[in-house]
């Protein structure tokens, strides 16, 4: 259904149109009909109250329904983590972990018990109940956020879920993305520039969030918003009944690096190989702080030129026009230390540099060519009508109290915002786009394969392309390895590590189980036997999901089959053998006597440690391997996979397994054809003894 006011507006423009028709029987349509007034919005006034100890209390009475919803905000400037880049994100998981009184899951048992909900990060909490449930709610939330424990074992959870997660940063473009723009828009002394790593996450202790806890959560930087079925006087009994004892506290400030523009347009790419897709980010820091004089016309801007409409003109090119892409679009909303502007798709890796053009005409389009009547009135119809629509949920209510008194709005802010809305011309649409973005001091930001690199040089300011890793470090160009460096000595070393070759040579066999996650949030189990005997080699791949097989391969030197969705078919030979190629657990150490030419081709960083990297070719096959040099250990390998592709695969800790204590890396990572996916061993067993059928296809 169209929003109140887009209905009204258009019985007044039918009613305009009638009259028009019948007395001169035409509609000039050359020029947009005059809008009406904006409609009055009724936003609920609050009530402002303080406790002794400085937590603002903002009520905002609402009868309608019988529930009340809670929601608190620290508002403390923002500070750099260093080292322990990550910290706020691991505290945010950590905050309703236990307390003296509850365990982690009775916290949540207590909450589910009262039919409500309750969310707490490091920089606040939202709760919401029936109004009758109110003070039990309360009691739980305060008890929760102000008395953490932060208990060591659930604090080895929540870094075991995250260092997963950072696992499979170097196979998702979006991942990859997000950091990459961070690191060139901010820099790493701004705290919108800092990345977590597996380094810095490891540096997070238990003692860092009872510091960070106590030093900033205090409540002279509390914001207590309470909406719905409460009256403020019972609001603040409550709010004082369970927060009235929490001490105040001195909160440091932290002098943080202002943002800078680029010196020219800058392109900065992170390389993914086997990437079939581009994802691009045109973006530069920008200086739009909540209450800005234009604000709605930044928004009427931005939303013509991509900002959520799909008639915008990002869309409309690189989509519509072009067919580049799904979907392209740009953002850019305020912030109170430092907003930024992007704009943004992801494109097929063929038309990379195409799309760059399409992208960059628009970003000038803006600002030199004053936008038509269709366009400003669409942006306006759909700005406003999302703006009605947010009034439905109370937390919009929240915010906007929240922000008038964070940001000493006028109290009147948002009542007329559709009024400001309305007001906004095709001038003031070009102006603020000529105040707002740079076309020439962006970074054109590309995450992709390394084929579309050449391509991109054009539009680099002429300081030649920086390179980054997954994490929005700089990669630092190849180097020579020290003196004395050979293939056998490294690849020895990483045997070493392991447990030895000759430890890995004696095996019969192994099975290994687990999991296989795709970049979609899919999860299947995994199964893998492996018979090295050279009698009788053999792999058995299984994928199943809640205990039924989806896919099964089984393969021999003589040929190999695989199941999917009941259907068996014949692999094809070069499968099979590239398989069997890749069987052995000690392949590397017999490279050269397999007929590979082996050569150290010097020191680069992956993942931010540097490496040594081994390069094995054979007439016109090549393949790569990663040694971290710190502890000797294979942390990535590139070489030919199914199809003639190639496959970049990024192996992750090295743990201890089955009765042997073999290590191997707990996790693959990998992208094939632009999907991410990671495999994950659970258990393995060394040495099996295998079923005489163990490796048919169906046994």
């Amino acid at each position: 259904m169209l929003p109140f006011s887009t209905l009204t507006k258009r019985a007044v423009l039918a009613s305009f149109a009638f009259s028009c028709l019948t007395l001169w029987g035409q509609v000039d349509r050359s020029k947009a009909p005059e809008a009406g007034p904006a409609p009055e919005l009724k936003i609920g006034t609050p009530t402002k109250l303080k406790l002794d100890n400085g937590m603002n209390v903002i009520v905002v009475e609402n009868h309608s329904t019988p529930a009340v919803y809670w929601s608190m905000t620290l508002d403390y400037p923002p500070f750099l983590e260093g080292s322990k880049a990550g910290l706020l994100e691991v505290a945010s998981s950590m905050m309703s972990s236990g307390t003296e009184q509850r365990t982690k899951a009775q916290i949540a048992e207590d909450v589910e018990f009262l039919g409500a909900s309750f969310n707490a990060t490091a920089t606040g909490f939202f709760a919401s109940s029936l109004s009758k449930h109110t003070g039990d709610l309360l009691r739980i939330v305060a008890d929760a956020t102000l008395n953490p424990t932060f208990p060591q074992e659930e604090l080895d959870k929540v870094k075991t879920q995250v260092r997963s997660s950072l696992a499979n940063t170097p196979t998702s473009p979006g991942s990859i993305a997000s950091n990459l723009v961070a690191a060139t828009n901010y820099g790493s002394l701004h705290p919108y520039g800092e990345v977590m790593t597996e380094e810095s996450l490891d540096e997070i202790t238990r003692d860092d969030l009872v510091k960070y806890h106590k030093t900033y959560f205090r409540p002279n930087v509390a914001y207590l918003i309470v909406v719905g079925d409460i009256t403020p006087d019972d609001a603040y009994a409550k709010a004082n009944a369970h927060f009235g004892k929490w001490y105040r506290g001195d909160i440091p400030y932290t002098r943080i690096m202002p943002a800078k523009f680029p010196t020219g347009n800058q392109v900065r790419f992170a390389a993914i190989d086997g990437a079939v897709q581009s994802t691009i980010n045109i973006t530069q820091p920008v200086p739009f702080p909540p209450g800005h004089p234009d604000a709605a016309a930044i928004q009427v801007m931005n939303s013509i030129l991509g900002g959520g409409a799909f008639s915008g003109r990002l869309m409309q090119n690189l989509r519509e026009d072009k067919a580049f892409t799904y979907g392209a679009r740009s953002s850019l909303s305020a912030d109170p230390v430092t907003a930024q502007f992007t704009a943004y798709a992801d494109v097929r890796s063929e038309v990379t540099d195409s799309a760059l053009v399409e992208f960059l005409a628009e970003i000038n389009r803006i600002r030199d060519e004053q936008v038509d009547s269709t366009e400003l009135a669409t942006a306006k119809a759909f700005l406003g009508g999302s703006f009605a629509r947010s009034m439905e949920n109370k937390g919009t209510v929240a915010r906007f109290a929240l922000n008038i008194e964070r940001y000493n709005l006028p109290e009147d802010y948002y009542q007329t915002y559709l009024a400001r809305l309305e007001a906004v011309t095709a001038e003031d649409v070009q102006r603020v786009a000529r105040n707002m973005i740079k076309p020439n001091n962006l970074n054109i930001c590309v995450v992709g394969s390394p084929e579309v690199l050449d391509n991109l040089r054009a539009f680099d300011a002429g300081n030649g392309i920086d390179q980054y890793d997954a994490f929005g470090r700089v990669r630092i160009p190849r180097t020579d390895a020290p003196a004395g460096t050979t293939v056998e000595s490294v690849v020895n070393r990483h045997f070493d590590a392991i447990g030895g070759a000759k430890a890995w040579g004696k095996l019969s066999g192994m099975t290994t189980t687990g999991s296989v996650e795709f970049g979609q949030g899919m999860s299947l189990q995994h199964t893998e036997s492996r018979n090295f005997s050279k009698k009788s080699p053999a792999i058995r791949t299984e994928l199943a999901m809640a205990g039924q097989p989806v896919m099964i391969f089984a393969v021999r030197p003589e040929g190999g089959q695989e199941l999917q969705m009941g259907q068996v078919s014949d692999m094809d030979g070069a499968s099979v053998a590239l398989m069997m190629e890749y069987l052995s657990p000690v392949r590397l150490t017999r490279m050269e006597k397999n007929g590979f030419l082996g050569a150290v081709l010097g020191q680069e960083e992956v993942a931010g440690e540097m490496c040594t990297l081994l390069e094995f070719t054979q007439g016109d096959v090549a393949e790569q391997y990663w040694f971290r040099n710190s502890d000797g250990l294979l942390v990535q390998q590139r070489r030919p996979g199914k199809d003639g592709a190639t496959t970049t695969e990024s192996l992750g800790q090295y743990i201890p397994y089955g009765d042997l204590g073999l290590k191997m890396p707990a996790t693959r990572s990998t992208n094939v054809a632009g999907q991410s996916m990671t495999f994950r061993i659970g258990a393995a067993t060394f040495n099996p003894e295998f079923a005489e059928n163990a490796f048919d296809l169906q046994p």
